[in-house]
């Protein structure tokens, strides 16, 4: 459209009478001039959308490049004076918004576009957004490692807070129940994306403060592009994170991907899985830390015990030579008496700890989500998206579902309600 305008205007200016001299031919210079005069005339502000290509980044602070659609192709150049407080880098196949005026460079006879002002549009801008809160945020300390709660290592309830038909959730119940089957899992299901997930998110945090017996939060969802992972980079979630009073794990995406909620976490896991990980001691390393105490208290018992025994033989050599056979005697007696209750205090604490090492043991297995199905409690899942039947409303008469019990699985039919007793 606007080289259809700038030929008809050339076409107007430079029209030759019907019958033109040869006497009256112009110069290629003064013809060029003429379109220059016309061409930067006519297009003196303007914004044109485009793709970058052919960036070059010249060492004289120039940039030169070609603006781009799907059909035509624009030389475009940005002096130094402006490109210099761009607040980003142009890079090939970045879309852009360009602001400036045509000009005609008359050595070569070509048109250009000369940009004054430039703006990222699409993902750019997101990214610009992206970088200009976290500096702001980051300015405000938001991101101070002294605001940073420190992680409880034996929690017993654990809140997530993700999408629950994600991957990212099978993840982590699944790595809770193999290494943590003592902590108990408190699911909060979100919308992770769209323009609605922040809210949801922020609302399902205050609902775990406020409702939940979970000692950490993970708050996450799996990996995306810089768009469906927009929720996380959300000023407000951030504040909500940061002012939460119960310790939050972010783990948002890939091992790559950072988010603001990232950053303002108290600690920042780099996958789902990871944040299952980071979240509770596995309990063969309880059990192993209980046995390595018992050790200890044995080693020390024997340390007093010896120590107690050097003591009497150097009282026996000192009153050797003074022969105070019955003073003697009496301290036998009763280093003989202090080390057998030590000895019985010795046998019945390690007794005691073997006896609640193994109770906490029974305990933790019997209350892991394996031991309850084993004791006659079953769970009930939608078929076939297995998604878990809370209330009886779930599933209505004739729906298909799988009842998982103690020992295995077998689908089952809903025919009808029954009323509460």
């Amino acid at each position: 459209m606007i080289l259809d305008k700038i030929l008809t205007e050339i076409m107007r200016v430079l029209a030759p009478p019907t019958i033109v001299s040869k006497d009256k031919a112009v110069s290629v210079s003064e013809l060029t001039k003429q379109i220059k005069s016309v061409i930067e005339g006519e297009f003196t502000h303007l914004w044109v959308s485009g793709e970058l290509s052919n960036v070059v980044h010249h060492r004289s602070g120039h940039m030169y490049f070609t603006l781009k659609d799907e059909s035509a192709e624009i030389r475009s150049v940005m002096f130094r004076g402006f490109n210099q407080y761009l607040p980003f880098t142009p890079e090939n196949g970045m879309s852009v918004l360009a602001f400036g005026s045509l000009s005609v460079y008359e050595p070569r006879g070509q048109y250009q576009l000369v940009v004054k002002q430039m703006e990222a549009a699409g993902v750019g801008s997101l990214f610009l957004a992206l970088e200009a809160l976290k500096r702001r945020l980051s300015e405000e300390g938001l991101f101070d490692e002294s605001l940073k709660k420190p992680i409880p290592p034996f929690p017993k309830t654990v809140g997530v807070i993700t999408s629950s038909t994600g991957a990212a959730v099978r993840d982590i119940l699944n790595i809770l129940d193999r290494r943590a089957p003592h902590v108990s899992v408190c699911l909060r299901p979100a919308l992770v994306q769209g323009n609605k997930a922040a809210d949801d998110l922020i609302s399902a945090l205050k609902q775990m403060e406020n409702e939940s017996d979970a000692e950490i939060i993970i708050i996450g969802r799996g990996g995306g592009s810089l768009e469906d992972l927009w929720a996380f980079n959300e000023e407000k979630l951030a504040r909500s994170i940061s002012e939460c009073e119960i310790p939050v794990i972010s783990a948002v995406g890939h091992e790559t991907d950072f988010t603001i909620a990232d950053f303002v976490a108290d600690l920042r896991a780099p996958t789902p899985s990871s944040a299952a990980e980071l979240a509770a001691v596995p309990l063969t390393e309880i059990v192993g830390t209980l046995r390595n105490y018992g050790d200890k208290l044995t080693n020390q018992m024997g340390t007093i015990l010896n120590n107690a025994w050097q003591k009497l033989d150097h009282l026996i050599d000192r009153t050797g030579v003074q022969e105070p056979s019955q003073k003697i005697s009496r301290y036998i007696d009763q280093l003989t008496g202090y080390a057998e209750k030590l000895k019985r205090g010795m046998d019945i604490k390690m007794t005691l700890n073997q006896t609640q090492a193994t109770a906490m043991h029974e305990t933790l297995v019997a209350l892991s989500p394996r031991g309850v199905l084993e004791r006659g409690y079953s769970l009930a899942y939608t078929y076939p998206d297995r998604s878990l039947i809370r209330r009886a409303k779930d599933v209505k008469a004739g729906d298909s579902f799988v009842l998982e019990t103690g020992d295995g699985q077998f689908e089952a039919e809903k025919t009808k309600d029954i009323p509460k007793k």
